[in-house]
């Protein structure tokens, strides 16, 4: 029984786990002095996250590729290849007058120019063998066409009013025991790389010794 008048003892406070975490917030409060949370402050430039954004915001920022990274493909624009003669267009039936040359004889040999004039307004080329047949009076052709002899030339540019030839070749009479074809009225001729004839009077050409060829065209109209 406790006496009156004495003194009344307190119990005193233990500090167990939780006092000690009451402590640590009471001093985290006091450091930070009473304001509460603070907000993050803005990163200075030339921090991680300005790069990351100026990254994304600049249309012309792009990753660079690596040294083993292959190329962008380049789109290259397509070359046609140019016609022989410096560009110019090949001369086509319509632009080219036809003439036959003068005949010459020569160690058993006849040869005659058959000459393809440019009648347009603008220079083209020819290349090449024409296809050549003899006709007679009738339009009927004689014997085989010309076969063609020696190599393929360069291209012939013609201006308007130039020429090219190609050489008519056959044998004169008795050279060989070959007989010879009648004698023609015209000469029938498709210019190098056209399906359209063109004709000109023979001039007595008259093919013998079983011989009739033809040559590419070259420069000029004789030789």
């Amino acid at each position: 029984m406790q006496r009156s008048g004495s003194p009344r003892r307190i119990p005193r406070l233990r500090r167990g786990p939780l006092g000690a975490v009451a402590l640590i917030t009471l001093a985290a409060l006091t450091a930070c002095g009473g304001e509460g949370v603070s907000t993050p402050a803005s990163s200075p430039p030339g921090t991680s996250s300005d790069k990351a954004s100026t990254v994304t915001g600049s249309p012309s920022a792009e990753a660079t590729p690596g040294p083993d990274a292959p190329s962008p493909a380049r789109s290259t624009p397509s070359v046609s290849p140019a016609p022989p003669g410096d560009a110019a267009p090949r001369c086509t039936h319509d632009r080219l007058a036809l003439s036959l040359g003068r005949i010459s004889p020569g160690a058993g040999n006849l040869y005659a120019p058959l000459v393809f004039t440019n009648k347009g307004t603008s220079a083209c080329h020819l290349e090449g063998f024409p296809g050549v047949t003899l006709l007679d009076a009738s339009g009927e052709r004689i014997g085989a066409p010309a076969q063609r002899s020696g190599g393929k030339r360069p291209a012939v540019v013609l201006a308007p009013g130039e020429s090219a030839y190609a050489a008519l070749h056959t044998l004169n009479k008795g050279i060989s025991d070959a007989p010879c074809r009648r004698p023609a009225a015209s000469v029938q001729a498709y210019p190098p790389g056209s399906t359209y004839a063109l004709s000109t009077p023979a001039r007595a050409f008259q093919v013998c010794g079983g011989t009739f060829d033809v040559s590419a065209v070259r420069p000029g109209s004789h030789p």
